[in-house]
Parts: C-alpha cells; sequence; structure tokens
C-alpha cells in the first residue's frame, strides 16, 4: 500500500511539474482600442527611412501600422502574471512567455482578446545571458528618432578585374552580378535585414571589418528565445551574410559589400516551433520600422517538434501559415522579401517551405556550380499552383567564409538566397526610384527559362543585365512594347521605343511553350518603332500567344489572341 501511495505521489509531483513548465503564448486582440498613435504622426513609431520608403512606392500608412493597444498589454501581464516578449503592429497581437500552460486559459476572461495558441512547450532557459542586443527592439511608447541610422553615399566602388571576387567569381558571373558591379553598383545607400540562426564571430573576423569600420552594420537583435550571445552561438547566419557582404581583397568579395545589414535573430536552431514564425513576424516587422529594403530569409517552416503545428502541401497556398501572412505583409509595406526555397527535393516532403510559397516573396531554388539543378532544391508548384521556386542562383558547393576567417564551400538554398538578395540591392541601387514590385519582376523576366517555367528549375537563372535593361525600358516608358490591334491578325502592329539601331528578331509561342512561328532581321532604328510583321498567320489556330521580341540584350513579351 506504501508503494502505492508513493507511486500516487510520485505521479502527481510529476504532473506538477508539467503543469509548471514554462510556454510561450501568442495572443491576439479584437482593435487597437484607446491607442496613443495616431496616424498623422508616424514618425512616433515608423523611422524616417521607413516612412520614406512608403512615399517612395505610394504605399499609404495604415491600420497595420499602428501599435498594439498598451491598455491591452498592462492587462494581461497585470492580471496573469505572465511576461511580454514582444508585439505585432501588423497581426494586432503579441508574444508572452507563461510559467505553465493553464496560463492559456486564463486569457478566456478578456473580451479583447480573439485568438491565443501555445507557440512553444519546451521553454528552457538560455546557457549564455545575451549581452548583444545593441539596439533595444522598438516598441509601442518609443520615439523612432533614436533608432534611425545614417550612411551617407560615399561614392561608386571601384571594380577592377574579374580577380577580384576569388573563389566567389563563379556564383556571381552565373547570375551576370559583374554587370552592375563593373557599372559600380554593390548596394551602396540600401539596407538589407539579414533574418537567420546565429552570426557567430562576425564581430571579429577579417572579412567582416569593412562593415565595422563603416557603420555599415546598423544593429542586431536577437528575437528568438534562447537569447544565446549572438556572436557565439550558431553560424548559419554568419556564412549567409559573407556571400553578400565579406570582403578579402584578392581573396574574396561578397556580392553586395557595399549595402548596410541588420542582422537579426529569429531561428532558434535547436528546435523546431511555431514560435519561430512569430519571431520571424517580429523580425520583419522590425526591419519595416527601421527602414530596411531588402529581407534575406534562409529559413523555411513546413514540420515542427510538436505535431499538430506541422503543416501540409494544402497549407502552402502562399496566405496561410504565420510566416506567409507575414512576408505578405512585409512585401506589401515596399520590401523585397527575398527567401531560400529549400532543401527538401530529395526528401519525402520535396517541396518548397514556407514564407518561400509567400505571394510576396521571391523564392530562390539551388543549382550546381554548371547552373544545373542540385538535387536537394526544393520544387513547387504552390498549394494553389503558382510557379515556385521563382529563380535559381548556386546553391551546391557556394562559396563561404567560415567562422574560422577562412574560405571554404556550403550547400544550401540558404547560399542561394542571399546571392539574389544582395545583387537585388545593387540593382536596386541603380534604380532608386523603383519599387519592390518593380525590382522583383525584374529579377523574374531576366531569368533563362522565363517563357517555359515549370516546378524545378522556376522562371530559372536570372541574367541581371537583362535585368538593367528591363527596369530602364519600364522606368522610361511603363508601356514600351505594346500589340497595336488585339486579337492578332495579319494586320497587327507591335509598336516600341528603341535605344539602338539594330536587327531583331519575333517569335510566337503557344500555350504548350513551343515556338510556332518565327521572324528574323527586322531591322529597328533610335527612337518610335512600328512594325507589322504577321501578314502571313492568318492559318495559326486559334488560342492564346505568347509573342517575344528578341533585341541585342534583352527579351520583351506581350500576350495575344488570335480567334
Amino acid at each position: 500500500m506504501r508503494r502505492i501511495l508513493f507511486a500516487i505521489a510520485l505521479l502527481f509531483f510529476a504532473g506538477k511539474l508539467w503543469a509548471e513548465k514554462p510556454v510561450m503564448i501568442w495572443v491576439e486582440f479584437a482593435d487597437k482600442a484607446n491607442s496613443p498613435y495616431s496616424l498623422s504622426q508616424p514618425h512616433e513609431f515608423l523611422s524616417p527611412r521607413a516612412i520614406e520608403r512608403r512615399q517612395k512606392q505610394n504605399i499609404p500608412i495604415d491600420f497595420y501600422d499602428i501599435p498594439v493597444s498598451t491598455t491591452y498589454i498592462d492587462i494581461i501581464t497585470g492580471e496573469t502574471g505572465m511576461e511580454l516578449y514582444y508585439t505585432s503592429r501588423w497581426f494586432n497581437g503579441a508574444l508572452f512567455k507563461a510559467e505553465s500552460p493553464q496560463a492559456a486559459e486564463m486569457l478566456f476572461q478578456f473580451d479583447f482578446v480573439t485568438f491565443s495558441e501555445i507557440a512553444k512547450s519546451e521553454v528552457q532557459e538560455p546557457s549564455i545571458k545575451s549581452g548583444t542586443q545593441r539596439l533595444e527592439m522598438p516598441d509601442t511608447g518609443d520615439k523612432f528618432n533614436s533608432y534611425e541610422s545614417s550612411f551617407p553615399y560615399s561614392g561608386k566602388k571601384d571594380f577592377k578585374n574579374m580577380g577580384d571576387y576569388g573563389s566567389a567569381e563563379g556564383q556571381v558571373t552565373m547570375v551576370n552580378g559583374q554587370s552592375l558591379h563593373e557599372r559600380g553598383y554593390w548596394g551602396e545607400g540600401k539596407v538589407i535585414a539579414v533574418l537567420d540562426a546565429g552570426f557567430r564571430a562576425v564581430d571579429t573576423l577579417r572579412a567582416f571589418q569593412n562593415l565595422w569600420q563603416q557603420n555599415k552594420i546598423l544593429g542586431y537583435y536577437d528575437f528568438s528565445q534562447a537569447r544565446e550571445e549572438l556572436f557565439q552561438g550558431h553560424s548559419h547566419g554568419s556564412f549567409v551574410l559573407s556571400v553578400m557582404a565579406a570582403s578579402l581583397p584578392g581573396e574574396y568579395s561578397g556580392v553586395a559589400t557595399e549595402a548596410s545589414y541588420w542582422l537579426l535573430r529569429t531561428e532558434e536552431a535547436a528546435s523546431e516551433f511555431r514560435v519561430e514564425e512569430y519571431n520571424w513576424l517580429a523580425g520583419a516587422e522590425f526591419a519595416d520600422s527601421v527602414g530596411a529594403d531588402i529581407i534575406n530569409s534562409s529559413l523555411g517552416y513546413t514540420v515542427f517538434d510538436e505535431p499538430a503545428q506541422s503543416y501540409t502541401y494544402n497549407d502552402l497556398d502562399g496566405n496561410t501559415t504565420v510566416v506567409a501572412r507575414a512576408a505578405n505583409m512585409a512585401f506589401s509595406r515596399g520590401i523585397l522579401v527575398v527567401n531560400s526555397a529549400g532543401n527538401y527535393g530529395s526528401q519525402n516532403w520535396k517541396y518548397i517551405g514556407s514564407p518561400a510559397d509567400a505571394h510576396g516573396a521571391l523564392a530562390v531554388g539551388g543549382t550546381n556550380s554548371e547552373g544545373s539543378r542540385a538535387s536537394f532544391s526544393s520544387v513547387g508548384p504552390t498549394a494553389d499552383g503558382r510557379v515556385k521556386p521563382q529563380v535559381m542562383a548556386q546553391a551546391q558547393a557556394v562559396s563561404v567564409v567560415n567562422t574560422m576567417g577562412s574560405i571554404g564551400n556550403a550547400n544550401g538554398t540558404s547560399f542561394s538566397a542571399p546571392i539574389i538578395s544582395g545583387m537585388a540591392a545593387c540593382l536596386w541601387q541603380m534604380f532608386p526610384d523603383a519599387s519592390n514590385t518593380q525590382i522583383k519582376q525584374a529579377i523574374i523576366r531576366s531569368a533563362d527559362k522565363y517563357l517555359i517555367p515549370d516546378s524545378l528549375y522556376g522562371f530559372g537563372i536570372p541574367n541581371f543585365n537583362y535585368a538593367i535593361t528591363f527596369l530602364e525600358t519600364e522606368l522610361e516608358d511603363t508601356e514600351n512594347l505594346r500589340l497595336v490591334s488585339n486579337p492578332l491578325t495579319p494586320q497587327s502592329a507591335i509598336a516600341f521605343y528603341a535605344y539602338a539601331q539594330e536587327a531583331i528578331s519575333i517569335e510566337l509561342i503557344n500555350s504548350n511553350g513551343q515556338r510556332i512561328w518565327a521572324k528574323d532581321n527586322f531591322a529597328v532604328f533610335p527612337g518610335y518603332n512600328e512594325l507589322r510583321p504577321f501578314s502571313d498567320i492568318a492559318g495559326l489556330s486559334p488560342g492564346m500567344y505568347l509573342i517575344r521580341v528578341n533585341f541585342r540584350n534583352r527579351a520583351e513579351m506581350l500576350k495575344a489572341i488570335k480567334l
């Protein structure tokens, strides 16, 4: 009998320990009542740079930019004893730490709470206390003037020869990135927020000294619950950053060494819980607030340690997962969101992760050094049938600077994404008046399989020289290539503006991606041109067609219908 009572006592004690195990709880609110903030005073919650980005892209400041009600936060922390970690303007919610799962039941008493879930059920105390939050996360009540960073334009970086890239040359030339570098564009004046797992040794490595000396590390923050020392923890973010920003003259050059960077830890490498999606949301929202132009995220979420939190393929429709909705919000604020497609291509789950599936994310798959798809690169399409990944870059044997300061190789779409992010910064520097949508579309349109995309390669490998041409054309004349008379007839004309005298070719491509008609050597001249090349198309079958006009250094497309 004594043994039975002892066993019951042990079970009770174990149950009590389980009940008191700390958890992270996500909470969303019904409104933003009693807010001291106003849309007429956005400088109180957005940096000048964030406001400028919206103004340049004609994006209004709206309800989603207003901070969460401090009244609701005070009520929850005061009456439940839960600890606030961070808030979200976009989702009108907050993440709390509670001492037990039962704390979630207390939230039912508040009529302003519309949703809550346990985002992480195994909260561990950090083994290393963080001392690296250079800037506290701006939260409700903080004005943003003190968080604004300035980086005066210092002129274009000189480009001497291809040897400047060192071992990184192949991954740059694959996307014709040198076409921007040779013009002197290395990302100066653009801000990239790197959302990752940790940045070991970035504060000490010689490869990143240039960033620190020129104040191009604008700040860093740990949104994760591990709260480890940011520069002594995981190294994944260090490798990712090196692809964009490392500089070892004569040995190695990243693709955007003149850009400025925020280093934001959102990933907890030791575990996988829904909370990491909320961390990503908080990191993206912070990036928006401080005026970042680009988010590079070499992260993806599908399956979690808590099975109930895991996603299915049907959830990858671009607007269901927490992190996809966060990426869409970031894109709607004028940020270019670049995300790795994932490394599941050879696994049972072969599809892209999230937020790569997001409507607002530019998903980057991976190739080997020869441009062939790496077997591990995740595939599409999305659950709703969209082309993903959208573009490709080298992901196998990518040259990186490791945490010992040596140059080595790394595998994964984690490293193809920063190639595209960094080159996008260079492209945007060249076209500062372009929107995030225009930059994204120029990169996609420049890819080598743009007319025949598939679920393995997406639209293919970008050519940044073509992207330059597309943006020159689009920003000069948003309707440069026009079809005069559609539906297509033998009398239809193609009208466009040419920048040089040259000979062009015109093709018709059917809905199966097959070229079924072509004509070459049409002479065009600088200025406005109007050609009527379709005199012999009367016998073509009815249907939808793409008209492709091949100029010397670019191709442009139109859609047409034949009745």
